[in-house]
């Protein structure tokens, strides 16, 4: 297989080469985005994202059909299934929370960080399954997620503090003004801009090197040998996920946080 090969290419050959025709035909046809008709424009990565939304669906059902018992939930299940998974997964990003930013910012940033961390786990492992491509292994993918980590940050940062939240990028006040803004204030512009940059980065760049190791080896020796390089792949997925969604809570974290140090 190809780079930009998967099961969705060969399987369905044709119905993917005219859908992803159609696109960059389409996108091409407004000059800002021409870019799509010089460039190897591919919707396996889009494929991967709903195939994880798909997955997630199902194991929210499940995990919601578990609450609905005679044991409402109470109780763990008996038996490690989806459900179990899920509620383990979440629970341990909670606690994650819960030792950041408190118990009650946890439970209401629980949608958000829950949510992206399942959904970035899901897409990590993707890579590990031979003739899928993860959907995190792109820049458009993780870039999408960063960006919405930024807004929420700063506009939960402005309602919870209202516009004293952006007393801190002024620096510490000296006689009650902040004489040291001018030094401050652009350092903690860029500083900012960088996180989303940063965290998109980080995380295509750590599943992009895996997934290429991963299929190097088992190209090469495709028998025994790729093995603990898969156990190592599933490692990276969970240390990932587990990177972006803490720097995610405590980013929400310290701008919810700001004005009662200002």
């Amino acid at each position: 297989m190809g780079d930009h090969d998967s099961w969705y290419t060969l399987l369905m050959p044709e119905f993917w080469a005219h859908l992803e025709s159609s696109a960059a035909e389409h996108l091409a046809r407004d000059k800002a985005f021409l870019i799509f008709g010089a460039t190897h424009f591919t919707l396996v990565h889009v494929a991967g994202a709903v195939l994880a939304f798909v997955v997630l669906i199902i194991a929210a059902l499940r995990y919601r059909a578990s609450l609905q018992d005679s044991t409402r939930g109470v109780v763990p299940p008996r038996s490690f299934g989806l459900a179990a998974m899920v509620d383990g997964f979440v629970g341990a990003v909670y606690n994650l929370s819960v030792d950041v930013m408190g118990e009650e910012d946890a439970k209401r940033f629980l949608p958000l960080t829950g949510t992206l961390a399942l959904f970035i786990f899901v897409c990590n492992i993707q890579g590990l399954i031979p003739g899928m491509l993860p959907p995190t292994d792109t820049l458009k993918t993780n870039l999408v997620f960063a960006l919405i980590v930024f807004l929420v940050y700063n506009v939960a940062g402005v309602v919870r503090n209202g516009f004293g939240y952006f007393a801190h990028f002024l620096g510490p006040k000296i006689g009650g003004f902040p004489w040291l803004f001018p030094l401050f204030l652009p350092i903690e512009i860029v500083s900012h801009l960088a996180r989303p940059v940063s965290l998109s980065l980080r995380l295509t760049g750590n599943i992009v090197a895996d997934h290429k190791v991963v299929g190097v080896v088992a190209l090469m020796v495709p028998l025994l040998v790729p093995l603990p390089f898969l156990l190592l792949g599933t490692v990276v997925a969970i240390v990932q996920t587990l990177v972006f969604t803490l720097l995610t809570i405590i980013f929400i974290g310290l701008a919810v946080e700001h004005a009662e140090e200002h």
